[in-house]
């Protein structure tokens, strides 16, 4: 099977820009109170501060766009990500436990969403996190299925991996497990 090479669409740009854009009007609308209420000195140091912040956080949402890539590989699913720090995930078809599929209420105005990929080595809080995070994909059955009909073909047993000696441990393991049903029988009695 050919690699499948994912970019999120672009959309989850402009998503981000609109969860951006909703505490840049409150904010406006924060300041302006305050122009009324705080000392000039003090409210413009703060308004200069706030400014500059939401000024790299509208260059960040592109850096951080561009920095997305996923792979849906022969072996695995991967992603990398990351403007100051990058970050690189892989994810072999055997260790995946579950794929879910969600979809916010502006995700679905611009009909993308998000593939997480869960593995069972995530447990506790973490185990409610999903491993790896396809953010602003369009096909999301698509891309689900693609990753569950590679996880399928990577979980069929492979038939030489049971070598004698594991045989000889079952063996006395169902050894051990008669001698124990013996004597709760005994015991009954």
């Amino acid at each position: 099977m050919e690699p499948i090479v994912l970019k999120p669409e672009k959309e989850q740009k402009t998503m981000w820009f609109i969860c951006w854009a909703i505490p840049f009007v409150i904010g406006l609308t924060v300041w302006t109170v305050l122009l009324l209420v705080v000392e000039p000195l003090i409210f413009g140091l703060c308004l200069v501060g706030w400014l500059i912040l939401m000024f790299l956080i509208v260059l960040w949402i592109p850096a951080f766009y561009n920095s997305l890539e996923y792979v849906i590989d022969i072996d695995s699913v991967r992603a990398r990500a990351g403007v100051f720090w990058r970050k690189r995930v892989t994810i072999p078809f055997n260790k995946i436990t579950n794929i879910d599929i969600t979809q916010g209420p502006v995700q679905r105005i611009f009909d993308i969403g998000t593939v997480h990929v869960q593995t069972a080595g995530a447990g506790g809080q973490q185990g409610a996190q999903a491993e790896l995070r396809l953010l602003g994909i369009r096909q999301l059955e698509e891309i689900k299925d693609a990753i569950m009909e590679r996880t399928r073909d990577h979980s069929v047993p492979d038939s030489d991996r049971i070598k004698e000696n594991d045989y000889q441990i079952l063996g006395r393991v169902l050894e051990e497990l008669t001698a124990i049903r013996k004597v709760l029988e005994r015991k009954r009695s």
